[in-house]
């Protein structure tokens, strides 16, 4: 008798595919392979999902009326990140163009604008984003000699302010030159530090949290977060459960923003305010991004006749319009994706988003031929 060798359970079919994504993902130098994290002040890579990757640090410091000088404070931003995008939107708003210095971390140019963590230190500013040594005289040693060889690091910053810091580093940050610490890095704590606390060295005079307003915009707030933070929820997930709960958070945010916009010009009433700001870079990513990098998918943008008439409103204003950037989202989105093992599914969506800024279908208010020609071209 012959003895039967029964097939392995654990057989696996090997995927070409999967297998050249997973090289090129890890030979290409800017896709993202791990968060920058500090522990007790000491840089590090996080390359799963930590407790110090998931938990952010936080500098939240005020401006006392005496501390308010022009060319004292420098706001540190990206092109590609949308929470650093409401701090730039209330910096034009405010009109500190020539009081509140801007400096933009490196990016690929001219193809991408701000790219985070183009290297593994995370994100960097050098003399391509207008490095000026002024700016951080009054920092560390450390931060002294990174500006010397003409590269500074958003990590070296957090710990000049603070040398145990543990956690993940972020964008925007306020920097005060005069101190030589990062005021703030909470964009929220930013938007309202650049319209009430310094936003009388400026030109400008919109008040972003009216007295009158400030019940429904702090209603809202958590609403406009609700789609903030959903569609990383969505885009970043490790499981199904996870990225269904951020699907459901997502869209029944906008389902309510939709509602409220029935009969209102911006969503806490008839004037701008602070959550027109914190939603702008959310829904201008949208169709072009986080719809197809992120599976945010269930609906497009365009769907929502007022959410869509909201965002043609606010593109037109330009503090809003300045600051948008959309190869740059197309191509942040598909890096922060972690496109390992997708190759081909996400390259139709890359074509997809590409073909809609090519055409410039992306801009809101975009008549129908575009969008026509951005999907034959996608085909």
């Amino acid at each position: 008798n012959m003895d039967v060798i029964q097939p392995s359970s654990t057989f696996t079919f090997v995927n070409p595919f999967k297998f050249v994504s997973s090289k090129l993902y890890e030979i290409l130098p800017f896709t993202r392979k791990g968060s920058i994290v500090l522990v007790r002040g000491k840089p590090a890579i996080d390359t799963g999902f930590g407790e110090a990757a998931l938990t952010a640090v936080k500098f939240r410091e005020n401006i006392p009326p005496s501390s308010v000088e022009a060319g004292r404070y420098y706001l540190l931003a990206s092109h590609g990140d949308p929470w650093a995008q409401r701090t730039l939107i209330a910096h034009s708003l405010a009109g500190l163009k020539n009081d509140v210095g801007l400096i933009y971390s490196d990016g690929v140019w001219p193809v991408i604008r701000s790219l985070p963590a183009t290297a593994t230190r995370g994100w960097r500013f050098s003399r391509r984003s207008q490095l000026r040594p002024q700016i951080f005289r009054n920092g560390t040693d450390e931060v002294q000699k990174a500006v010397r060889r003409g590269t500074v690091y958003m990590h070296q910053l957090y710990v000049a302010t603070n040398p145990e810091v543990t956690g993940r580093v972020t964008l925007p940050a306020l920097w005060d030159s005069h101190t030589g610490r990062v005021v703030s890095n909470e964009s929220t704590d930013i938007v309202r530090l650049l319209h009430q606390r310094l936003g009388s060295l400026g030109e400008g005079s919109v008040d972003l949290y009216p007295a009158e307003l400030a019940a429904e915009v702090e209603r809202l707030r958590p609403i406009v977060y609700g789609f903030n933070a959903g569609v990383y929820k969505c885009g970043l997930s490790v499981s199904a459960d996870g990225y269904r709960r951020g699907l459901m958070e997502t869209f029944q945010a906008l389902d309510a923003c939709e509602a409220l916009l029935a009969g209102r010009e911006f969503l806490a009433g008839d004037r701008l305010t602070e959550v027109d700001v914190c939603a702008f870079p959310t829904l201008i990513r949208f169709d072009v991004a986080y719809y197809t990098a992120f599976r945010c998918n269930r609906r497009r943008l365009r769907d929502y006749p007022n959410l869509t008439r909201y965002l043609e409103r606010l593109y037109k204003i330009p503090a809003f319009r300045e600051t948008v950037c959309f190869r740059t989202y197309l191509c942040v989105a598909f890096i922060e994706t972690r496109w390992r093992g997708r190759l081909l599914g996400n390259l139709a969506r890359v074509v997809d988003g590409a073909c809609q800024v090519v055409c410039g279908a992306s801009v809101p208010g975009a008549p129908l031929w575009r969008r026509a020609l951005a999907a034959t071209l996608a085909l």
